[in-house]
């Protein structure tokens, strides 16, 4: 009798880690055990904002942890994020949540997380495919029938970096590992090619699905302070990619801007801020790009 309790249990056990079809991993299912806001519809029902960038989602997406922008899905009922206890903390991890009924559902830990750190998620245009890194590594997810594949690695040359962004035709935007700044790696014949530098100084790039445009983040250093600013640059017609030009005073508000994305509709600009210690997430209506473009492109 006590074997068969005993394995009854464990079936228990084992249909409570499966949601929607997907695994979770049996430890840190969820981003936190404290109750949370109902959050509901599009957005999580937030105002949407103007030209000034308001704080995101509070209670869900910002916390009192280290916050990292999000990424959504196209039709935006799926969301991936990443998030730390601390600035200083290493225990980076990647958190997924879905709108089920209209209603957003705890996070729980990412499907194809090891358990160790990974970071900036970042979907295809198609929806379908789900990038990020483990170190240095770049990796990617497919969704399946019920939730996401294990991770693989990208195919050599554009397997070293972080924060892969894709374009709609395939090419891969991120931060070289092997190379200064942003690099692109096309695909061609079913292989991608040799890596070619966008911009440099740069990293954490999203790039535009038809590649018009990308954003990013520039550190610099002056007076032994490290500031960090957004910036765009608007692909010429001949395809070469002039100097940035950046986002302005109300976006780089307090020089701790960070990865920068655009949602799927085109409509707002996410990034991660720092204010009184502690980093949140960020968003603003995208028109704050587009004001920056250049007449003749």
């Amino acid at each position: 009798m006590r074997v068969r309790w005993c394995v009854l249990a464990l079936s228990m056990v084992v249909a409570t880690v499966m949601v929607s079809g997907v695994r979770l991993a049996a430890s840190d299912q969820r981003a936190d055990d404290k109750p949370i806001p109902a959050f509901e519809g599009r957005y999580f029902g937030q105002a949407p904002p103007g030209m000034v960038p308001q704080r995101f989602a509070p209670g869900f997406i910002s916390t009192e942890g280290y916050d990292i922008t999000p990424t959504f899905s196209p039709a935006l009922d799926e969301v991936f994020f990443g998030r730390r206890p601390t600035e200083q903390g290493s225990d980076n991890k990647i958190y997924h949540s879905r709108m089920v009924n209209g209603r957003w559902q705890r996070p729980v830990l990412a499907s194809f997380s090891s358990g160790g750190m990974e970071f900036e998620a970042q979907f295809s245009v198609d929806g379908n495919t789900l990038y990020f890194n483990r170190g240095s590594a770049l990796l990617f997810s497919e969704r399946t029938g019920t939730g996401w594949s294990e991770a693989r690695t990208i195919e050599s040359p554009a397997d070293r970096g972080m924060c892969v962004a894709a374009a709609a035709n395939g090419t891969l935007y991120f931060t070289s590992a092997r190379r200064p700044g942003i690099v692109r790696c096309r695909r061609m014949d079913g292989t991608y090619q040799a890596p070619e530098v966008v911009v440099s100084p740069g990293a954490h790039p999203w790039v535009a699905p038809d590649e018009s445009y990308v954003v990013f983040d520039r550190y610099s250093l002056a007076g032994g302070t490290q500031t960090s600013k957004l910036f765009v640059s608007f692909r010429l017609k001949d395809g070469g990619w002039p100097e940035p030009i950046e986002l302005g005073r109300d976006i780089n508000a307090t020089g701790t801007e960070l990865i920068p994305k655009v949602s799927p509709d085109g409509k707002y600009l996410f990034f991660q801020r720092k204010v009184d210690g502690n980093t949140d997430v960020y968003w603003v209506d995208a028109r704050v790009i587009e004001a920056l473009r250049p007449k003749e492109l």
